[in-house]
């Protein structure tokens, strides 16, 4: 297993290297691409609903609530993405090489995790760019970060466990994220919803990690213990269903690809 893992860290890193390979900027991409997002949802963005968002005095206040959902989210949905076609991609590795298949779906996890720290750092910078508190209170974000994408991890494998036998899941795993997308509170304030649609936030497991962040970004805020047993219990239970299914399935899913 410590092998496996350490491989994985291998696998990242070479998938690191080799992304932006032959771009002339080359790997400066990764800090590159959270800089033009931030930069967009700062000024497009907060010129646009600055006065639809009052709840902290900072003229940026929309895009503080904004960029740690959208930044989080984005991570998500790659990992999602590139988990439930991961074995049409990886099908020549593991035909020729002895490597469990989760090694290289860990790798993504561990290339998406690396950037996703880095577009927070940066999130952090813009924040005291525009005057506005960090304390703490943001320490917290690191373990919730992890185990947003350890969720995302497990929901990835579990999708591309069955892609083998379902095909169209490749094409439905992105309807499936965009419609998620916009029944999670990331663009708009949970206010707007609970009170009709309340059912989108209780059984909306990625709500549960945005709202710790946009409550730590917004007002410093630390995460209620019911909301760090939530994230922990939603993790836990999708990454033992993962594993339950990737010993039953591998076997067969090798002799079918």
């Amino acid at each position: 297993m410590k092998k496996n893992i350490l491989l994985a860290f291998s696998f990242a890193k070479r998938d690191f290297k080799e992304k932006y390979v032959g771009t002339a900027l080359g790997q400066f991409w990764f800090l590159i691409h959270p800089v033009i997002m931030i930069v967009i949802y700062t000024v497009i963005f907060s010129s646009f609903m600055k006065m639809k968002l009052n709840v902290v005095d900072n003229s940026f206040a929309y895009s503080i609530y904004l960029i740690p959902g959208i930044l989080a989210w984005t991570t998500f949905a790659t990992i999602l993405t590139r988990l439930s076609i991961s074995f049409d991609e990886k099908k020549d590795f593991i035909k020729k090489i002895n490597i469990p298949m989760y090694t290289f779906q860990l790798s993504v996890v561990i290339t998406e995790f690396f950037i996703l720290v880095l577009s927070y750092i940066l999130a952090i910078v813009f924040l005291l760019l525009v005057d506005h508190p960090v304390t703490l209170t943001f320490l917290y974000l690191l373990p919730v970060l992890f185990l947003n994408v350890l969720f995302a991890f497990g929901l990835g494998v579990i999708f591309s466990l069955f892609t083998p036998f379902i095909k169209d899941i490749k094409v439905i795993v992105p309807i499936i994220i965009q419609l998620w997308f916009w029944m999670t509170p990331i663009i708009y304030m949970k206010e707007m919803v609970m009170d009709e649609y309340p059912l989108l936030l209780v059984f909306n497991p990625v709500y549960y990690f945005t709202d710790i962040y946009q409550n730590i970004f917004l007002y410093s805020k630390t995460p209620s213990l019911y909301s760090l047993v939530i994230i922990v219990l939603i993790t836990s239970v999708t990454l033992l269903i993962a594993g339950y299914l990737y010993k039953k399935m591998i076997s067969t899913i090798k002799d079918i690809i």
